[in-house]
């Protein structure tokens, strides 16, 4: 279907078509793009909301550290826990905290609010350092910091979300271990648990200068070495001078004063890492969704130049290709109309479709030429032609007679040669003048047969079985054969339906068949004079083929053969194979030639199974 449209429908499908792809990449290409800033913009929340958590964790170390770190900002619980309920309703839509930060409420409630230390448990103050770390990894989650596909900043939020607020729940745990002992079995349990600690704190500082140092190589302009490595180098040489100073004061039984314990200085080197770290992030961050804005605006802009490229383009195709071609096609159609072969198309260009413009011309100029020298022939065509038609009447009243008049004279000397023997074999002489009667009998049918050809709506049609005439025709030529040395095969398909045709006219045009298969024979040597006759059914009819095995046919004469005084013999007159095509076409049939499977030339023959209808698409045209 798409094949029969017009050149200028295939076209506007063709635009059209490229047009929804184009679009398509161009929305997948957006929503691309958006998806990654809003996946960037929520990163840049969930940070936001971690710088809230600084001061809350001040608030709760202070709580262990009595005056060690009385230069920090003091917040109290209420101010810790107003910042996080605005920072809750207005991440509220991003982050699912709600039970993370009402247990964190509870706990910070818990403390006094006078800021009395004395009344702070140690498992209130265990657990709201853990559920400000549990809030830091939610956060995390929930924001999609922990998910950054990028190389540079996943390692520094890994950081930020996760090894610094780790970093300083330990920190803050170590505070538990600078109480003096109360009996043998605590010196060992505050060994032990310090021990736990030193391994998790030097880990963790470890994996902090891994990721500083993997993140490094994603951002080759050196921010990160200028503004974040000194931070958390400083970070990591004071929680090992810290663990050091602690493990001695642990080893001695908690018998020196802790006022010597870099705790203060830890906390903060912790807490300035962490803001210098999350300071970072955000830049990062920052960066990452004006470029994403960049490229998506950058990319709007080389889109649409192409888009407008393309529809420049489609333009001049349709200019310069389309309307060409229509004019053309118009043009086509108006001289098969009018069958004005001086019409001219005017369209010039070196392109193809001026090629075939120009040979268009060319064509109708030799139309043209051609159409008058036909206006002049017809005249002496039409005189040519009864010319023609009287002479292939008398050639063919020539050529059908003798065949019978042959065959008359050939019995008649037999019979001779049987009575002139010293014992006349009358029996035979007796068979001989039986056949020139049916020889006689034979000229009349063909001399009536002729005659019916030449008569306005003459019809003889009667069912014929096909087999019964191929093998009478065989009969009357066996003998033929015989002399000639030609071995005979036959295939005959059983209960063949029978077909309406003329038996005289049908019998002739086998014979004839037969016997230019015998005379083309005449040259191949004796063991490979081959007949071979077959018949089968086909589709809407029969069909019958003869085949010898003599020199074969030219492919150039495979129709010129069956043309009228074309002959390929010395003697021949050039009307049996046209007698016997215009015999077969006036049944409503094809005769045909082609060459042989081997050698030789094959002769079709097809036969309606109904009067008056037309060969089989089978048979090919002349």
């Amino acid at each position: 279907m798409f094949r029969d449209l017009r050149a200028g429908t295939k076209f506007l499908i063709l635009c059209l078509v490229s047009l929804a792809l184009t679009s398509v990449a161009t929305y997948a290409l957006l929503v691309e793009k958006q998806i990654a800033i809003n996946f960037a913009r929520s990163e840049l929340v969930g940070s936001k909301y971690l710088a809230l958590l600084r001061p809350i964790y001040v608030t709760v170390l202070k709580k262990r550290a009595g005056e060690a770190l009385a230069g920090l900002p003091n917040a109290s619980a209420r101010d810790s826990l107003d910042s996080l309920s605005r920072a809750r309703s207005e991440s509220a839509s991003t982050l699912h905290i709600d039970r993370d930060v009402n247990s964190l409420a509870a706990a910070l409630l818990s403390f006094n609010t006078n800021n009395n230390v004395s009344l702070a448990t140690d498992d209130v103050y265990l657990a709201a350092l853990k559920y400000l770390r549990d809030l830091a990894a939610r956060i995390g989650d929930d924001s999609k910091l922990t998910l950054d596909p990028a190389l540079e900043t996943y390692h520094v939020q890994n950081i930020v979300v996760t090894r610094l607020p780790s970093a300083l729940e330990d920190i803050g745990k170590t505070q538990l271990l600078t109480r003096p002992p109360t009996g043998a079995n605590d010196f060992v349990e505050q060994k032990a648990r310090f021990i736990a600690l030193d391994s998790l704190l030097r880990a963790n500082m470890d994996g902090i200068i891994d990721d500083l140092r993997i993140a490094q190589r994603g951002i080759p302009d050196g921010t990160l070495e200028k503004i974040v490595e000194p931070a958390l180098t400083a970070l990591a040489t004071k929680t090992t001078a810290y663990l050091d100073s602690l493990r001695a004061f642990v080893d001695s039984g908690a018998e020196k004063t802790q006022a010597g314990l870099p705790y203060a200085d830890t906390v903060n080197s912790a807490l300035d890492a962490w803001a210098a770290t999350q300071q970072q992030l955000d830049q990062l961050l920052k960066q990452r969704i004006d470029d994403l804005q960049r490229q998506r605006l950058l990319n709007l802009l080389v889109i649409g130049t192409l888009g407008m490229l393309g529809l420049f383009v489609a333009f001049l195709t349709y200019r310069d290709m389309i309307v060409p071609i229509r004019q053309l096609a118009d043009l086509a159609n108006k001289i098969r109309e009018t069958k004005n072969y001086r019409l001219r198309s005017n369209y010039k260009s070196r392109d193809e479709i001026g090629g075939l413009a120009a040979s268009f011309n060319e064509m109708l100029g030799e139309l043209e030429v051609a159409r008058e020298r036909e206006i002049m022939r017809q005249a002496e065509i039409s005189r040519v032609s009864r010319l023609t038609t009287m002479g292939a009447m008398v050639a063919s009243i020539a050529h059908e007679i003798r065949q019978p008049l042959a065959a008359l004279v050939a019995n008649s000397h037999a019979g001779t040669r049987w009575l002139e023997r010293e014992e006349p074999n009358l029996e035979e002489a007796r068979s001989a003048l039986a056949s020139i009667a049916q020889d006689g009998h034979r000229a009349n049918e063909v001399i009536t047969s002729i005659s019916m050809m030449f008569k306005k709506n003459a019809n003889r049609r009667v069912p014929v079985d096909t087999n019964e005439v191929v093998n009478d025709v065989l009969n009357l030529s066996r003998g033929e054969l015989r002399s000639r040395k030609i071995a005979l095969q036959t295939t005959l398909a059983p209960d063949l339906p029978q077909v309406p045709a003329d038996p005289v006219q049908f019998r002739e045009v086998l014979l004839n068949l037969i016997m230019n298969a015998a005379e083309a024979m005449s040259s191949t040597d004796e063991s490979r004079r081959v007949l071979a006759i077959a018949s089968m059914p086909a589709e809407d009819g029969i069909s019958i083929t003869v085949e010898d095995s003599g020199i074969g046919l030219d492919p150039k004469n495979a129709e010129q053969i069956f043309e009228a005084f074309f002959t390929t013999k010395p003697t021949g007159m050039g009307m049996g194979l046209a007698i016997c095509r215009s015999i077969i076409a006036a049944h409503g049939g094809r005769l045909w030639a082609s060459p042989g499977h081997s050698c030789g030339t094959v002769f079709h023959i097809f036969l309606p199974l109904r009067a008056g209808q037309q060969a089989s698409a089978l048979a090919p045209t002349s």
